[in-house]
């Protein structure tokens, strides 16, 4: 048993302090509820599967279509990204956006096929990056 009020008053009270403070701190970055950081990688293998597809296209019209539709999953990948607080991954998807919208411009199949090939480069940069060193 307690003897001291003090001691016994602090016990008390300490519990008491602390929980708002607990509650009303901010979360960490990869502790955000609902950041979507599952549905960025989702979209990112979307991504790799549109960008594997348009590089081994037979024709210039199916090989614009993945491009486009990897373009596609690669914006949601960096958007939900960027709001994981995943930075740098998020830069990297970024540059894999920006070689998609790119692709579609291109003339010929083979010009095309290499752009993807880069934009999948970046892609996976960003998804060993993940891999190494997480969303920091």
């Amino acid at each position: 048993m307690i003897r001291r009020p003090a001691l016994l008053l602090s016990a008390l009270l300490l519990p008491a302090l602390l929980l708002p403070a607990l509650l009303l701190a901010a979360p960490a970055m990869a502790q955000q509820p609902r950041c979507g950081f599952g549905l960025g990688l989702e979209a990112m293998r979307q991504a790799e599967q549109a960008l594997r597809a348009g590089a081994a296209a037979p024709g210039l019209l199916p090989a614009r279509a993945a491009a486009e539709t990897a373009q596609a999953a690669l914006a949601e990948a960096a958007g939900r990204l960027q709001g994981c607080g995943c930075a740098r991954a998020a830069e990297l998807t970024g540059e894999a956006v920006r070689l998609a919208e790119q692709a579609p411009f291109e003339s010929s199949l083979d010009r095309l096929a290499r752009v993807l090939d880069r934009a999948r480069l970046s892609l996976g940069l960003a998804r060993d990056r993940l891999g190494r060193e997480g969303c920091g």
